[in-house]
């Protein structure tokens, strides 16, 4: 799944596509099938087959700016909403997420920016979503964004967005010796309240306030 990606990050940030890790052991993959109580995506067991995130010991993110995370940390995610569950509801979602729930075990992490938001794949869609969807969930606003409906989706649209240049290498990092791909605002969905293309997020949040 991540071959093309792959090829795009050693040609333009090598240090990202070196801190991909190995396969995720079929251990892992049952364990958090046990604890979600239902069968993971296909192409989610296919992509952590592939690379069990990225090494966490590495100053790198991937798609959307986003650190990819390890199993593991999605495990520990979950493991923690099934003991800190809290009855706080989203302010804001797309059509194609409930707004009942902000965090539990149907919403698994794959992404964390250490900051204040999530990437996930929804097991518990709206009527009007799907099954697998990526969203994204930024807990200090309690708002969720519908992304792409699955991860074979969100890498196509990685790859794509790769090779028209929608990233730059923050020259920070840089000086560091380190690879921290910057999205440019429109496709940057962590900071949606300064893209134009999720504008109209800031609309109806100040409409409710």
């Amino acid at each position: 799944m991540l071959e093309k990606i792959k090829a795009l990050l050693d040609e333009k940030a090598s240090k990202i596509s070196d801190s991909l890790q190995s396969p995720a052991s079929e251990t892992s993959i049952q364990k958090l099938e046990q604890l979600i109580d239902k069968k993971l995506p296909d192409d989610f067991i296919k992509l952590y087959k592939e690379h069990n995130g990225l090494n966490p010991d590495k100053l790198v993110n991937f798609a959307y700016g986003i650190p990819f995370i390890p199993i593991e940390k999605s495990i520990s995610h979950i493991e923690l909403y099934k003991t800190q569950a809290t009855n706080d509801i989203l302010k804001y979602a797309d059509s194609e997420i409930k707004t009942d729930y902000i965090f539990n075990h149907n919403r698994i992490p794959i992404g964390d920016d250490c900051g204040t938001t999530y990437l996930c794949i929804d097991l518990d869609p709206s009527a009007e979503g799907l099954i697998g969807q990526i969203i994204l969930i930024d807990y200090e606003y309690n708002i969720a964004i519908k992304l792409h409906d699955s991860i074979s989706e969100y890498l196509q649209q990685f790859e794509a967005d790769l090779i028209n240049n929608k990233y730059s290498l923050q020259e920070d990092a840089l000086d560091d010796g380190n690879h921290w791909l910057n999205p440019i605002r429109e496709i940057d969905p962590v900071n949606w309240f300064n893209s134009p293309t999720w504008k109209h997020i800031n609309d109806k949040i100040a409409n409710k306030s």
